[in-house]
């Protein structure tokens, strides 16, 4: 894979900084040999930011692989000691164009990933284990039964402003399903509370799992996982996302989820799958009145 990178033309990596212009981007190698690209993440509610190195470790641990080094270029990254030692990671630092023409080049090539018509994905084995993601083919679809799914949706964005349903019935039983498959690859070894997540975007359907670590602060919600898969993917525009907890009695997203979900998707659909299998539409807006923005944050 580290080839077919080093072939590709260059452009901008992307990352999602409107309030400052610290360091946000690092590149995670796993033990396994697949590059996952880590984009600082940030929010207008300063504390639930999402660390370049968090979103790197945290894609790479849902692909059912280990995080063996960080490429970075600047030493004040955020998080990189901490991660360094708790994971026992270790580090390459590279210069600044070298970083960012790496991680363009990763983007682009997953971009390719994205758009090539012979996807082949592995099968699960056994879902009760957390591996099962091939990290090279960066939006396992296939495994779920929606990759048809996501083409027969691509073009459906102008509808959701419609009364009428957007996803037939069958469309609506794919999702089901999905989701319970996707809750099966969580890692959730603090709370035993799996939690999957499918978000609908201009490249396709990105899924999601919650991350946990014994240090609870640095996991992170199925819906963050599946926003920091899409975005370090090139995704700009988000439709919808389908949430599920196995054992949710209501599966809707928390506080934090809210927040970070509000400030990229404020008036797309959101719909929960429950315990009992019936869902719930809501608007993201409605989840979260009054929510936390200001112009004043950003200091560049």
């Amino acid at each position: 894979m580290n080839q077919l990178v080093n072939n590709m033309s260059i452009s901008s990596p992307p990352r999602y900084q409107p309030y400052s212009s610290k360091p946000g981007v690092c590149i995670i190698e796993s033990k396994e040999g697949n590059l996952f690209l880590g984009i600082r993440i940030e929010s207008a509610s300063f504390p639930t930011t999402i660390s370049a190195v968090q979103s790197g470790v945290i894609q790479c641990l849902m692909h059912g692989q280990q995080p063996a080094v960080i490429f970075y270029q600047d030493p004040t990254l955020s998080g990189l000691e901490y991660w360094i030692n708790s994971l026992s990671i270790e580090v390459e630092q590279v210069s600044e164009q070298e970083l960012n023409d790496k991680a363009t080049k990763l983007q682009e090539y997953n971009q390719q990933k994205l758009e090539s018509s012979t996807l082949n994905f592995n099968q699960i084995s056994n879902p009760n284990q957390t591996t099962g993601l091939n990290s090279v083919k960066p939006i396992p679809l296939e495994v779920f039964g929606l990759s048809k799914l996501s083409r027969d949706i691509h073009d459906l964005e102008e509808e959701t402003s419609k009364s009428h349903p957007v996803f037939s019935k069958i469309q609506m039983e794919q999702f089901k399903q999905a989701l319970v498959d996707v809750c099966k690859l969580a890692i959730c070894p603090e709370s035993n509370f799996p939690v999957g997540a499918l978000l609908w975007t201009n490249l396709g359907i990105f899924p999601g799992v919650n991350v946990e670590f014994q240090d609870w602060s640095l996991g992170l919600c199925a819906e963050r996982t599946a926003l920091i898969s899409a975005l370090s993917h090139g995704a700009d525009k988000f439709y919808g996302i389908f949430v599920h907890a196995i054992y949710g009695d209501l599966s809707t997203p928390c506080g934090a989820c809210r927040q970070i979900l509000s400030e990229h998707m404020l008036f797309s659909k959101l719909y929960c799958l429950h315990k009992d299998y019936t869902w719930s539409e809501y608007f993201i807006h409605d989840l979260l009145p009054n929510a936390f923005y200001t112009d004043f944050l950003a200091k560049f």
